[in-house]
């Protein structure tokens, strides 16, 4: 018997999400638009400040109107977690790039940190369905996972004295742990079928923009002059793509195969 109740989106509240992306994408262009207003014309303005934790606030609605569209309640559940912890984040992030009383070293940036690690282990348990997988690992696709993990450490290395200066020695590798695992288990999702093909893809393209987020991100927080100002503009051009592409992974996008004992 299929216990599985979940209706593939349709009608009205497809439209009401087409509706909340296309505010978004509006919402997104503005902010990007601004970003560089700033670097090029040094305006100052601080809207984007403002601005930028709508987007996250727009993924979360777009999560929470999922009802019974959802693809799985425990599913749905790990990721409503993960984003009660990315928008507090995303919030404090914000208050770290206004005010100059608050530095990447501080302790409000710190907590931001952790809470960002709270997210990444919601969303590992989410896309490791279990990591039975694990099992039948085979040394010739360990390739994913050495790309994923070998470019943030090469990456980290070449950085590594300016993440010191700045007190980041610590929180800095650990995290990239975190956020690499991410990424590592999202593409083993889409390479084992562990989820419907558009959840996962969704899902590992989500992950992946993350990981350049913070790449980018660091790179900015390191103050690296230039190089650090264009950073910043890119920063959510990945991270709102992520937070929008984890909400919409959560509905069932194509009819459930239903698998008939024989």
């Amino acid at each position: 018997m299929n216990t599985n109740t979940s209706e593939v989106l349709s009608g009205h509240k497809k439209g009401w999400l087409q509706g909340i992306l296309a505010f978004t994408l509006i919402l997104a262009g503005s902010i990007y638009a601004v970003d560089w207003m700033n670097y090029f014309y040094r305006s100052g303005s601080v809207y984007t400040v403002y601005a930028k934790p709508v987007i996250t606030l727009m993924a979360f609605i777009i999560l929470l109107m999922a009802g019974r569209n959802k693809l799985e309640k425990r599913d749905w559940t790990l990721v409503l977690l993960a984003f009660c912890c990315m928008l507090p984040t995303d919030i404090l992030m914000s208050l770290v790039v206004v005010s100059p009383a608050l530095s990447v070293g501080s302790s409000v940036f710190m907590i931001g940190g952790i809470l960002s690690i709270l997210a990444h282990i919601f969303l590992i348990v989410r896309i490791g369905r279990g990591f039975g997988y694990f099992k039948q690992f085979r040394l010739s696709e360990a390739w994913l996972p050495v790309l994923i993990y070998g470019s943030a450490v090469v990456i980290l290395f070449v950085l590594w004295k300016d993440i010191v200066r700045v007190g980041h020695a610590a929180i800095a590798p650990a995290y990239t742990a975190f956020f690499c695992t991410t990424v590592w288990l999202s593409w083993e999702a889409v390479r084992r079928n562990l989820l419907p093909k558009p959840n996962a893809w969704m899902a590992a393209i989500a992950a992946t923009c993350w990981y350049a987020t913070e790449i980018l991100g660091e790179t900015y927080n390191l103050g690296l002059g230039t190089v650090s100002e264009i950073t910043f503009c890119l920063v959510w051009v990945f991270y709102g793509t992520n937070v929008i592409l984890w909400a919409l992974s959560v509905y069932r996008w194509v009819p459930a195969v239903v698998r008939k004992k024989r």
